[in-house]
């Protein structure tokens, strides 16, 4: 179990561990997605239930996204190209709202944006011959990456946190109500992009 204020800390965690030993298998070098991961309050204590690598970006999110830290982490890594990589079954998704607050918030900073359109599953996501100044966003689903196997498969992830070192902090249970931290998981660094919220 957790306090509502360590779960954002727990998140990065569990993503710096993945990071680090192997367990983000990208096609691309400089090559981020997004994870959510879903926490449930049980009598003010949180548990991890899941993780969600297709989530959605749409009003709730856009509204308190972190685009300011993840500029930063662009401009240190000495990117000023963004490639998003969208699914053609997830039309909406990323939202237009979240995706033009992206471009704009991009724009004021002088990096660009482009999106390339992949074909849905089974289709691999394709490897770019990209320089180092471009770094790729990928929304949709990556067949080869253990993290999103986690995410489409409940029990591969519940049998990795079970043998981890936040087994505690796991607990089998459903509700409509949730609370999720975004953390954007990379080659290059691990960010929360969005605190805590009600999903």
């Amino acid at each position: 179990m957790a306090k509502k204020n360590d779960i954002e800390k727990i998140s990065l965690e569990i993503s710096n561990y993945w990071t680090s030993n192997g367990f983000l298998t990208e096609s691309n070098k400089n090559c981020g997605t997004l994870v959510a991961f879903d926490w449930i309050d049980e009598d003010d204590e949180y548990y991890l239930t899941e993780i969600n690598t297709n989530i959605d970006l749409s009003d709730l999110e856009t509204e308190n996204f972190k685009f300011d830290v993840f500029i930063d982490f662009l401009k240190d890594n000495n990117f000023n190209h963004v490639l998003g990589l969208k699914n053609v079954a997830f039309e909406d998704n990323p939202s237009s709202e979240w995706t033009d607050k992206l471009k704009e918030t991009l724009k004021s900073n002088e990096i660009d944006y482009d999106q390339y359109i992949i074909n849905k599953w089974p289709a691999p996501i394709p490897e770019f011959d990209v320089p180092d100044n471009i770094f790729i966003l990928r929304y949709s689903y990556d067949e080869y990456s253990k993290i999103d196997k986690f995410a489409s498969t409940t029990l591969l992830f519940k049998e990795f946190i079970k043998n981890s070192n936040w087994k505690k902090y796991y607990k089998d249970i459903e509700s409509e109500e949730r609370m999720r931290v975004i953390v954007l998981c990379s080659d290059v660094e691990n960010l929360i992009l969005h605190e805590s919220f009600d999903k």
